[in-house]
């Protein structure tokens, strides 16, 4: 078997704390049905800061080993300098994590040829593949999310009320002022009792105040606490909602992986035109498109959807579809690994 390095936020034989470490996850157990791999967690990296040692080790006494990075575009960019500066002559894959990498590199953050040191670069979505064609980065292949899809919900019909729910870290840049704003604006034109939002994920510590004193004057809006998408019983739980919210605005976009999670559990989206979302969300089948900072227009789109004016249940048949091309097992495959020499 051949040896691999992997780089990257993993928080090994945890529960996976964001979309980097649940991703590096998947990437690593597949690795690992066809290599030998080194795991190098920079995880809370100070609090085991001997993982420093132990990657310069690994570099110096595994010469033949691939090098997997997969961790922010920041870190990895140092780290590319690095082994241009010492003409490091080894396969690198830099397996992109989030959706900024195109955008620096096009206006000259980063320089392009530093990016393209590494043989490989795997991107989540096609306009990150035309950017950095474009910039003259070679080796760029497009790799889209994934997770370990087994396991489909049995899907809730819309009901009187409608469900809407909102699942991803609780802050600004993620839209939660525009859903309080939307309700807010729906409650006034008297659809207090024809609909509800629930949030489900870890709240920001700089935006808890905000947010708490959001929520406690829309009755009909509540925080449920977590998830657990790694177990049956989440998929189970966010079926039963009929659309997801997602009016994100955060710059490090990517393919969000509450966008399979969606999918899955057959929940449509009402989601900002922002970043990558249109390369994944398809309007009128998959989602919904409104624009960034735009809480009127949140409420107008919810307000079609609790009035009837989209066909949600076959919204939600073709999200299920959807979901099925995002098997880990359908996109990490032999062929793939193949073709970046990793094995």
């Amino acid at each position: 078997m051949k040896d691999v390095i992997f780089v990257g936020w993993v928080n090994q034989r945890r529960a996976p704390v964001d979309g980097e470490t649940a991703k590096n996850q998947y990437i690593i157990a597949e690795l690992k049905k066809y290599c030998k791999v080194t795991v190098l967690d920079f995880y809370k990296k100070r609090k085991h800061p001997w993982v420093y040692l132990q990657a310069l080790w690994s570099v110096v006494t595994m010469p033949q080993a691939t090098i997997v990075l997969s961790t922010s575009a920041s870190n990895i960019y140092s780290m590319l300098k690095w082994f241009k500066k010492l003409n490091l002559q080894r396969n690198v894959v830099h397996w992109v994590i989030g959706g900024t990498l195109g955008d620096r590199v096009k206006y000259g953050v980063f320089n392009a040829d530093v990016i393209g040191y590494a043989k490989y670069t795997l991107v989540e979505s096609p306009l990150m593949l035309r950017q950095l064609e474009e910039c003259g980065v070679k080796g760029v292949i497009q790799v889209p999310n994934f997770k370990h899809i087994d396991y489909l919900p049995q899907v809730s019909k819309p009901k009187d009320t409608l469900r809407f729910v909102f699942l991803s870290r609780i802050m600004a840049e993620k839209g939660c002022n525009e859903i309080l704003e939307a309700a807010k604006l729906l409650n006034e034109w008297g659809m207090q009792d024809r609909y509800i939002v629930d949030f489900y994920g870890k709240v920001a510590d700089n935006y808890k105040t905000t947010y708490e004193e959001g929520i406690s004057r829309l009755s009909n809006v509540k925080y449920q606490g977590f998830l657990d998408m790694r177990q049956k019983e989440g998929y189970d739980k966010l079926a039963t909602y009929d659309m997801l919210l997602f009016p994100t605005y955060w710059r490090g976009e990517g393919f969000a992986g509450i966008f399979i999670d969606a999918f899955v559990s057959g929940l449509p989206m009402i989601i900002t035109d922002w970043a990558h979302n249109s390369q994944f969300v398809k309007e009128g089948e998959t989602g919904l498109f409104i624009p960034i900072h735009d809480a009127k227009a949140l409420a107008q789109k919810m307000k079609e959807c609790i009035e009837g004016q989209h066909d949600i249940g076959k919204m939600k048949e073709l999200c299920q579809i959807e979901a099925k091309k995002y098997d880990v097992r359908k996109i990490v495959t032999e062929d793939l690994l193949k073709k970046i020499e990793i094995i």
